[in-house]
Parts: structure tokens; sequence; C-alpha cells
């Protein structure tokens, strides 16, 4: 019984269609370059239930399926993936991805939402320079504090800069 079912599977399967970046879909006669969900979760390094929610949300398009109901990704969705772990490195909610996402997979969009979009990344662009310069600022105190023999003194201006950096940090203004 289960021979004949992946029999039957695998005949209706050879016409797959393929999700393209703008979340449209085109027909593909080659089904063999489509991933499993735990194909693609391995190779993206998460899990099958992230690949789920991340499509639930709208990041991910949604992917055709086999006549059995299989999610079958087409290698592209690997590039989905990626720029969301990327937004989410940078601080970004999900929700923000979501939001974010709709350009990459050419959804319309409406002028409120792309003026939130436009200020989601504006904020996050303040937060990474606040960021850079704390580390700048780290940088320079420790190449000074290398030339000098006093370790209370280096210690000292470290606190000054660290106190510095949260007085302008762009947070906590928020709070």
């Amino acid at each position: 019984m289960a021979e004949q079912r992946r029999s039957t599977v695998s005949t209706r399967s050879t016409e797959t269609r393929r999700a393209k970046p703008n979340g449209k879909a085109e027909a593909d006669g080659d089904s063999s370059e489509r991933l499993s969900i735990g194909e693609l979760a391995k190779l993206t390094s998460v899990s099958s239930r992230t690949l789920r929610y991340y499509e639930e949300l709208g990041i991910l398009p949604e992917p055709e399926r086999s006549p059995g109901g299989t999610r079958r990704y087409p290698p592209e969705h690997k590039f989905y993936i990626e720029g969301a772990l990327a937004l989410k490195e940078l601080g970004f909610s999900l929700e923000e991805i979501r939001l974010l996402g709709q350009f990459a997979l050419d959804h319309p969009i409406s002028k409120a939402d792309r003026a939130r979009a436009t200020e989601v990344v504006r904020s996050k662009m303040q937060v990474l320079e606040h960021k850079i310069r704390v580390l700048e600022h780290l940088r320079d105190n420790f190449a000074q504090s290398e030339s000098k023999a006093s370790s209370g003194r280096s210690r000292r201006e470290l606190t000054k800069v660290l106190q510095t950096v949260r007085d302008q940090d762009p947070s906590a203004a928020r709070s």
C-alpha cells in the first residue's frame, strides 16, 4: 500500500509550481530542485517550526504543496530566511521583519505602512549608529590605556566613557 502511494505521489508531482521572489508562482516541470521543510530548515539552520511560523506571519512566501499536502520549497526560499535572520540579528522584531518583507515579496503596501517601514529603518539606523559610537569610544579608550601606566586612571576614564555613552543612548530616551 505504501509502495502504491509513493508511486502515485511521484507521478502526480512531476509538474509543480515555483514561488518567485514576488510571491507569485510559475510552472516548473522539475520537482527535483524542491526542498522539503526539513531540508530547508537544515540548509538555513532554523527549525521546521520556525519556517512554518515565518510562513504564517507572511515573512516566508507560502510554498507550493504536493498532492499529499507536503510543503515543497524552491531553493530561492533560502533568501527569505537568510534575510529574516539578518534583520533579526540587527534587532528587528518579527513584526518589523514582516513589514519590510512585504517589499521583498513585492506585495502592494499602503502609504501608511511604507511610512512605518521607513521609520522602522530610520530608528534601527539610529540605534546601530549609537552602538558604533560606543564601540569607537571603547576602542579609543583601550588604545589610550595601553600607553598609560596607571590602570586606575584607565578604569576611571572607561567609566566616564560608559556614562557619557549611556546618556547619549537613543533608546534610553524612549523608556
